[in-house]
């Protein structure tokens, strides 16, 4: 029952930790003593004098501590909403067409588990809240619990062994979505293992951040891999990083825990053993493995550390798994595409890696604004005037550029075209797309013919393009800009930036702000040489370097894409591609993955296949998605969805979540660029 007596009104800080929690919940028995009113009992679905839609949800899971703490809250206290304060979600469903409102609610939402924000309103009259709240999605709740236990994930894309060093290390570890407003959580997933925390003083709340912790007892941590059916039908209302499991299973997990957990401090042990063994076997057979080698003492690691950490000062909110993509995309592909809507900060995080690398503007950093008058190469190299044998060189300062990155071969370059799809890319951009690709030694750009005459020496014989030189290039998928051919997109990988939550960004860099103040150490800037950068490149042995699964989807998905277009697919380009992606992974002090292999995987199959699906609805429908019995579109039912999502233990959310995108454009639009 909503509480009678005078609450004290929470500090902006504690109400928006409490917003900002998640919680289970499904609709409240009309039973339940309840009130909508001071008077007035109400039913769990109701209408209102005025004739909205009233509803109210009960927790089945842990509510913020402070609900309890500070405002006295009751665990059979509901959670009341009305109709129009959801309308986003509601609308989604075709509530706007039900003809009985109060029915189409409880329909909708029996036998169902509601994962929601709570909103608190303040009523200064009588000096307490009402507890209201905003939908975030819906799932089946096929088991009844009474209760469900929320399990955080750390960083989707980081290894189990990262993650148990930054625990052994007592090192600060990231669970986004579940922050300190909670009591410290019993299960941890991370990679393919579940990590259960026997107490709360094995785990510390990070001051610093209202999302972080840190382990003070790693040897009470044991783990187990996930179980089977973990996807299928344990983990509930799974969303980003965050999912529930109910009592009963929580049980069977504690049960396996103790017969054959093992505990971290025991299993890390037995990993350095077999890894020092492995590293004395190399070292008999004079073997080098290449992702150990460490130049000048600047560790790839360390290099990624500095990257993050210069995002981080500058008020530059990306995730670091996208600044691991990146970094791995252009040290495998040399020309890497940013896209995303404008304002994202493509143009801030090419310049970011430029940062990193100890580039200057000036000196070995180029950027080149793309006009739409852009239309051939001699608008971003020049020209040869017959005439005179003087070649005029363009405005944009390419071939100089490119000139002294050829003299200076022991320092890292790189040119930024902003905006480069403003003009056809396919033509201004046309004498690079093949020498990107040939190999190091051929990739000569030829800026005349061989008999014409030029009296400037420099310019006679072209321009070696060396490795040392690092393409970028930023663009908007909108009406704005023009196409992408599918020529150039086999050559280059496309990376879509996602805006972060605008009240996320803001607690970020107040968290920021407050960790920097306390004194964290900055790291000094460095210059990353040629030679450096080289050592991070390791060659892929192409199809030998893929896993069989892999190679499987690989062949589906063409199989699917060809079908449609024959001109079109997933050619040994790609292939190759993406086993150099997945080669080039970098390893951390200990040799420790700092992206996983699925995720990697993930990242191509969205970078380097999905971005060629395009054209009208009519054309590629089934193959983005079909619709379900309400009509809607159902990314995991097209055919490339069904492809990603019928294999157990791999999951390709970032590529879903694209597909969904243009399964979403497809409707809106008739077409997806």
């Amino acid at each position: 029952m909503q509480t009678n007596f005078e609450q004290k009104e929470l500090s902006p800080t504690e109400k928006r930790k409490i917003e900002e929690c998640f919680i289970l919940g499904r609709l409240a028995d009309d039973n339940i003593n309840f009130r909508r009113s001071d008077t007035v009992p109400g039913k769990a679905v109701s209408y209102t004098a005025s004739g909205d839609i009233v509803f109210y949800i009960q927790a089945c899971s842990d509510e913020p501590l402070i609900l309890n703490e500070l405002l006295g809250k009751q665990t059979e206290d509901v959670y009341i909403t009305f109709d129009n304060r959801n309308k986003l979600y509601l609308e989604r469903e075709n509530y706007g067409a039900s003809e009985n409102k109060e029915e189409f609610i409880r329909k909708h939402f029996e036998k169902k588990l509601i994962l929601f924000k709570p909103k608190l309103n303040y009523e200064i009259q009588k000096k307490r809240y009402h507890y209201n709240f905003d939908i975030v999605l819906v799932d089946n709740d096929d088991e009844q619990s009474s209760h469900y236990v929320a399990i955080p994930h750390y960083k989707k894309g980081i290894s189990h062994r990262r993650f148990e060093k930054l625990l052994l290390d007592q090192k600060p570890i990231e669970l986004e979505q579940y922050n300190h407003s909670f009591d410290i959580p019993e299960f941890i997933v991370c990679d393919n293992f579940i990590y259960h925390i026997p107490d709360s003083e094995v785990l510390e709340k990070y001051k610093a951040r209202t999302t972080t912790y840190i382990c003070r007892k790693p040897e009470e941590i044991k783990r187990v891999p996930l179980p089977h059916n973990w996807h299928f039908s344990m983990a509930k209302a799974a969303y980003k990083d965050l999912c529930f499991i109910s009592t009963t299973h929580r049980g069977e997990l504690i049960d396996e825990i103790d017969q054959s957990g093992e505990i971290i401090t025991e299993s890390y042990k037995q990993h350095e053993k077999d890894d020092n063994q492995e590293k004395a076997h190399e070292k008999n057979n004079l073997i080098v493995t290449e992702n150990k080698v460490n130049h000048n003492g600047y560790a790839e690691y360390r290099f990624l550390e500095r990257l993050e950490l210069l995002a981080e000062k500058r008020d530059l909110i990306y995730d670091k798994n996208d600044l691991k993509n990146l970094h791995i995309s252009l040290k495998t592909s040399k020309f890497t595409i940013l896209g995303g809507m404008s304002g994202t900060g493509k143009s801030e995080l090419a310049r970011l890696y430029a940062d990193a690398l100890g580039l200057k503007h000036g000196d070995n950093l180029l950027f080149i604004p793309v006009s739409p008058a852009f239309t051939e190469p001699s608008d971003v190299l020049g020209f040869l005037n017959q005439q005179t044998g003087i070649y005029m060189e363009s405005d944009t300062g390419l071939v100089s550029f490119l000139l002294k990155a050829n003299k200076e071969k022991d320092k890292m370059f790189m040119v930024i075209f902003d905006e480069m799809n403003l003009g056809q890319v396919e033509h201004y951009f046309s004498d690079f797309i093949s020498i990107l690709e040939a190999p190091i030694g051929k990739r000569k750009l030829k800026l005349f013919s061989d008999k014409a005459m030029c009296r400037q020496e420099e310019y006679c014989g072209g321009i070696e393009i060396g490795e040392n030189v690092l393409f970028v290039g930023t663009a908007n998928f909108d009406e704005t800009g023009k196409e992408f051919s599918n020529r150039l997109l086999d050559r280059s990988n496309v990376l879509i930036l996602e805006k972060k939550g605008f009240l996320e960004a803001k607690i970020y860099e107040e968290e920021q702000k407050e960790q920097f103040e306390e004194g964290d150490s900055v790291v000094l800037p460095f210059n990353v040489s040629c030679q450096i950068y080289r050592s991070w490149i390791k060659q892929s042995k192409g199809l030998l370097s893929l896993e069989d699964v892999e190679l499987k989807i690989l062949d589906e998905i063409h199989e699917q894409i060809s079908n449609y277009d024959s001109q079109t697919g997933v050619s040994f380009r790609i292939v190759k591609a993406i086993s150099q992606y997945l080669t080039n992974v970098p390893y951390d002090e200990d040799e420790n993955e700092l992206l996983s292999r699925d995720v990697a995987f993930d990242y191509q199959i969205k970078q380097r296949i999905l971005s060629k699906i395009r054209g009208y609805r009519d054309q590629i429908e089934s193959l983005v998605f079909k619709q379900d019995n309400e009509g809607k579109p159902n990314e995991k039912d097209g055919e490339i969805g069904i492809i990603l999502t019928k294999y157990e233990g791999l999951k390709f959310e970032k590529s879903l979540a694209y597909l969904k995108q243009k399964a979403k454009e497809l409707i809106r639009n008739g077409y997806t660029l």
